[in-house]
């Protein structure tokens, strides 16, 4: 069975989350054929792979297990329409969602520097016109429209299944952080404070990505400063330290 989906966001500490859950004796992500695109941490059904069947999708979740619970972190989730979110509504009525929220301005530049890695291009010489671009893709924009992912998943799950995080917290405490989401699962989260401070906090991953440029940043802040301000109304959480 099926407990809890991480649905994100894109660059928010999902590895870390997956790296850090997995430790657990009392989670369990699934086993899968890497040949097929998919991984243990993501398994990329609801946004690329429903063609493969909900009942492939159940079976690598079956079984049921007292005392631990199944799932998967698939950051491209947050962003799934509202039709595929009803749709796993139906097939799993009590999963648990985790959504981490990263400032968007940060979260736009990280994941464009990722593309670039993964091109292999020379992110110094890459023109201020490249990241424009990349920045106003439908897809860089809508995983920073944080609120209209939150309002498409509230629109089928109940607020108490689903538990909104945020980066800062992670990267400042990050025991504080995991104990919230081992709370959230109602699994033991004694484990990780048994672990060395030093250990338990370097797994953070920033990539060695550079500071955001100068001549960009103008552009991202008037590009999200409205969505940010809105966002902030609609948590009833202060997010002014994002612009």
């Amino acid at each position: 069975m099926l407990d809890f989906l991480g649905i994100g966001a894109e660059k928010a500490g999902t590895t870390w989350l997956f790296a850090t859950l997995e430790k657990n004796k009392s989670v369990i992500f699934p086993a899968v054929d890497k040949s097929l695109d998919t991984w243990n941490k993501e398994i990329r059904f609801w946004n690329l792979y429903r063609n493969r069947g909900i009942d492939w999708y159940k079976s690598i979740f079956e079984g049921e297990q007292e005392g631990k619970v199944k799932g998967e972190i698939t950051p491209g989730y947050a962003i799934l329409n509202l039709n595929i979110i009803k749709e796993i509504y139906q097939h799993y009525p009590k999963v648990k969602i985790i959504f981490t929220l990263r400032n968007p301005i940060y979260r736009a530049w990280s994941v464009a520097i990722m593309d670039l890695n993964f091109a292999k291009a020379d992110v110094f010489k890459t023109p201020d016109q490249w990241f424009i671009e990349h920045f106003n893709t439908p897809h860089s924009i809508s995983n920073g429209d944080y609120e209209t992912c939150i309002k498409n998943w509230k629109s089928s799950f109940p607020s108490d299944q689903i538990l909104i995080l945020f980066y800062e917290d992670l990267a400042n405490s990050p025991l504080q952080y995991i104990t919230k989401i081992c709370n959230f699962l109602n699994i033991d989260s004694a484990l990780y404070r048994s672990l060395n401070k030093t250990d338990f906090e370097k797994v953070i991953w920033t990539g060695g990505h550079p500071i955001i440029r100068p001549s960009l940043l103008p552009f991202l802040i008037n590009l999200y400063k409205d969505k940010i301000r809105s966002l902030s109304e609609y948590l009833k959480k202060d997010l002014s330290s994002w612009l």
